[in-house]
């Protein structure tokens, strides 16, 4: 997964999303988790990791199943008889409906997110999505002062401890430096980015080119006609 364009992976996944938002089937939904978590964990992701960001996410589905489960129509209940051998009871259906498709965009969203390198990822974006340059250099230009921002953080942090003030982690006191010297960092990027000759208007070229193989093209039939296909003719 980690070597598939971007823009491919980003589109390919949208309509898988799109489709299975247009199919109550749980089983749909489940499948599509299973196998975005073993893909997941087959590009490199550590199980611990991947458990912990699935916590929340889990806290989630069990909201929505009581949720579903308490607030049905009968109506929108799904015409198979046989999915799960409890289609009958239309309260823990719907509740198992709304809690898949709750698992089923989350497994989708971080396989996009554990999988693909975000640099590589606005490269794309501008090269086959055509991304104006202004936001691909002011995206990549953000996450180069990521690194600086969280580091004020925690100086400025350290500097309340040394004096004996307690602040909470949200207080003003700490995001307002923090906001000030990112506002400075903004102004002296920028301006170094101009005297660099980088413009929006200006026609570049690239040392390590973005380009479609043979398997972002398999990858993107896969996801977008014959998942589909199989889908319609089996719901």
């Amino acid at each position: 997964m980690r070597s598939l364009n971007p823009a491919c992976k980003f589109l390919s996944l949208l309509a898988v999303t799109m489709i299975l938002a247009s199919i109550r089937d749980p089983f749909w939904n489940l499948s599509a988790f299973a196998i975005s978590m073993l893909l997941i964990l087959a590009s490199g992701v550590k199980p611990k990791t991947l458990l912990l960001l699935l916590v929340p996410v889990f806290l989630a589905a069990i909201g929505m199943f009581f949720t579903g489960y308490r607030f049905t129509a009968e109506s929108a209940m799904p015409v198979r008889p046989d999915a799960f051998l409890i289609a009958g009871n239309s309260h823990i259906m719907n509740g198992i409906t709304q809690l898949s498709r709750v698992l089923a965009y989350a497994g989708i969203g971080y396989l996009f997110a554990l999988t693909t390198d975000r640099i590589i990822m606005v490269r794309s974006f501008q090269k086959q999505l055509h991304l104006p340059q202004v936001f691909a250099y002011g995206l990549l230009a953000a996450w180069g002062i990521f690194p600086h921002m969280a580091l004020e953080y925690r100086r400025t942090k350290a500097a309340f401890r040394a004096r004996g003030i307690k602040v909470f982690p949200i207080s003003p006191s700490l995001l307002a430096p923090l906001l000030v010297k990112s506002v400075r960092w903004s102004e002296e990027l920028s301006i170094a980015m101009e005297s660099k000759g980088f413009s929006a208007k200006a026609e570049r070229t690239d040392a390590m080119p973005i380009q479609i193989h043979k398997r972002d093209v398999a990858f993107t039939v896969l996801c977008c006609l014959i998942l589909p296909a199989t889908a319609i003719l089996t719901h």
